[in-house]
């Protein structure tokens, strides 16, 4: 009995200088918790988060909240991406039509380039001898060369009629050669205008390509920022990650 009441106070003093032991060491901790942190103590907050119903709640809500504003902005992200691939064809189209009128304006100017020269060189060379003849020879002759110019799409049919009614300067008692001339000047002026046409649309395109290039970089720029959230968002929440719409679509 006295050997078992000796164990029995051995084993006490033991277990107490062991608790004493525990509880030096955690008051320790907590005062090195308290001035590193500047906050409450480590055991302060675990108490709180078990016995504080409401803290696990907030934090519940938190996830949920970090869960929906993820989902939010993958769906953003995928919204922004559609829209810029509809932007590049826009843009691309726009750039095709553009590249189209300039190639027609450019058509249109040596077209103009050369019906000028046609016309310079009817007024230095003497192509008819002014002699007199028939002027109703010389009518049969305005007749056919202004219908043949017609027919190969040189004048249009407003200066066709112009001809054949004698208006607007068309002479049926004119020389051969001033009637060429005269079909001439026709064929330029009406090349100019096509000219001026091809040149309005060409501008019209440009303005139309510059817009949607400028369409399509605000939308790579937003379709850029929201897939930067979204990163941000899911390293903030890891346990919510998934893969973004981008590298989804690109996989696929």
């Amino acid at each position: 009995m006295q050997n078992f009441s000796h164990g029995m106070q051995q084993a006490l003093t033991i277990w107490l200088a062991l608790l004493a032991a525990a509880v030096i060491a955690f008051v320790v901790m907590s005062f090195i918790s308290h001035r590193g942190s500047g906050g409450p103590s480590w055991w302060s907050r675990l108490r709180k988060a078990i016995h504080d119903p409401d803290a696990a709640r907030e934090k519940l809500a938190k996830a949920e909240r970090s869960a929906k504003e993820i989902e939010e902005l993958r769906r953003y992200c995928a919204e922004v991406a559609i829209a810029d691939e509809r932007a590049t064809a826009m843009a691309d189209r726009r750039r095709n039509e553009w590249e189209a009128a300039q190639r027609t304006q450019e058509a249109a100017w040596r077209a103009f380039e050369e019906s000028e020269q046609d016309v310079h060189r009817l007024r230095r060379a003497n192509a008819f001898r002014l002699t007199e003849d028939d002027p109703e020879n010389r009518r049969r002759h305005l007749v056919r060369m202004v219908n043949a110019a017609h027919d190969r799409g040189e004048i249009s049919a407003a200066d066709l009629a112009d001809a054949l009614m004698h208006r607007n300067g068309w002479d049926p008692k004119a020389h051969p050669f001033a009637q060429q001339l005269m079909l001439r000047k026709a064929i330029r002026d009406r090349k100019f205008r096509a000219y001026q046409e091809a040149s309005e649309l060409e501008r019209k395109t440009a303005k139309a390509a510059d817009l949607a290039m400028a369409a399509k970089r605000s939308l790579d720029d937003e379709a850029f920022d929201a897939e930067l959230r979204l990163r941000k968002a899911t390293a903030v929440a890891p346990e919510q990650a998934a893969p973004s719409f981008r590298t989804a679509t690109a996989g696929s």
